[in-house]
């Protein structure tokens, strides 16, 4: 009886890897699952690879990763449309994935010492909706990877310093701790900082790595959404925050290359209030143009 206990309990905490990176990794299972039904009936591989993903890790797939309790009917379903094609790819990643986050840690690690990461990540699947997300489950915050679209969207043998570095350096900074929500100066930054420390971290990254829109560079699109957003630095609208997605990408990472200017990483992480609001509007004006 204590045997299956113990067995249990190692089914569900998260495996350490060399490096002391705990990580749960549920995709190998759901592979193994797939590869057993991919020729039967289409009910029979919707529920046979349904149940090996609820199997030992339902949390992954619920309200804390996904914010609806039904997230995996409609979504396993289009990823199962997929699988032909993404089967390989999904494959490979997983088996090299385990390491390069290892990897990845430890070059975090030697740049920010003091935030030194034990995970727990989570290898597992998004169904298309993210790369990798911060979300707290079971109690634990956990970096949740979306195995299935890394596959799809970088490939199974793109670097993967960039996404995990991106990661740990958006965790780096504090949670907004004003009344209400972020304004629209404290998203720049957020959005902003993480490219930075990617582009220090690993300096050979392509556009493409950091999924950076081409359209984005144009320098008239760059100077006329400076002009926006200084206009609306304090706005609270989801739909100003909008504007520094996609393409705006661009403008938050010009705007942080500025701020970090002359600081350290460590230093420029730990700035908040109005030194680093100032530090922002500044940093729009010069690429708003004599216009500003």
């Amino acid at each position: 009886m204590l045997l299956v206990l113990l067995a249990g309990c190692a089914a569900h905490a998260p495996a350490s890897g060399p490096g002391g990176i705990a990580q749960v990794n549920v995709v190998p299972a759901f592979l193994d699952a797939w590869e057993a039904v991919r020729t039967a009936p289409h009910p029979d591989q919707l529920e046979r690879t349904r149940q090996s993903l609820l199997s030992v890790h339902p949390e992954l797939f619920g309200p804390e990763v996904f914010g609806n309790a039904d997230a995996l009917e409609g979504n396993l379903e289009r990823l199962l449309v997929e699988m032909p094609r993404l089967d390989p790819k999904l494959r490979a990643l997983s088996e090299r994935m385990p390491g390069e986050i290892e990897r990845s840690a430890r070059r975090f690690g030697e740049e920010f010492p003091e935030r030194r990461w034990a995970g727990p990540a989570a290898l597992s699947l998004s169904f298309g909706q993210f790369e990798a997300v911060w979300r707290t489950v079971s109690g634990r915050r956990t970096l949740v990877l979306g195995l299935d679209s890394i596959a799809f969207y970088r490939g199974p043998y793109a670097p993967v310093d960039p996404l995990i570095h991106h990661a740990l350096a958006s965790a780096l900074l504090p949670e907004w701790a004003g009344p209400g929500p972020a304004p629209l100066w404290w998203t720049v930054w957020e959005e902003g900082f993480p490219l930075v420390v990617v582009r220090t971290l690993d300096p050979g990254v392509s556009d493409a790595d950091l999924r950076l829109p081409a359209e984005g560079q144009d320098p008239a699109y760059t100077s006329a959404l400076a002009r926006r957003v200084r206009g609306a630095l304090d706005s609270t609208r989801a739909s100003d925050r909008r504007a520094v997605s996609g393409p705006g990408q661009w403008l938050t990472l010009r705007v942080a290359e500025a701020v970090v200017a002359g600081r350290s990483l460590r230093d420029a992480a730990r700035l908040s209030g109005p030194e680093l609001r100032e530090a922002v509007n500044r940093a729009l004006a010069a690429a708003a143009g004599p216009r500003s």
